[in-house]
């Protein structure tokens, strides 16, 4: 019988508490923003996660519990008008 695997008490039974990181090189993430893609009333927006390493992109739900324990970085972008 092989003997049971010791965890350690780091690990955290919730998974959302966990650190977000780049799911190609394993960045550790800090910042998000947001981004509306559309117009029509009721649909809800995306977040961006960027790594600052080597630049992957990832669109989440702007509710994905992920941004939760990440700083909102707000982009002040626009057509001039």
């Amino acid at each position: 019988m092989k003997p049971a695997v010791d965890v350690g008490s780091s690990v955290s039974s919730d998974p959302y508490q966990k650190t977000v990181c780049c799911l190609r090189c394993e960045q550790k993430l800090q910042r998000y923003q947001l981004w509306r893609a559309s117009t029509l009333p009721g649909n809800s927006g995306h977040a961006i996660l960027s790594c600052p390493r080597c630049g992957h992109v990832e669109f989440v739900s702007d509710s994905s519990p992920l941004l939760q324990n990440l700083e909102l970085v707000t982009v002040d972008a626009g057509d001039g008008d």
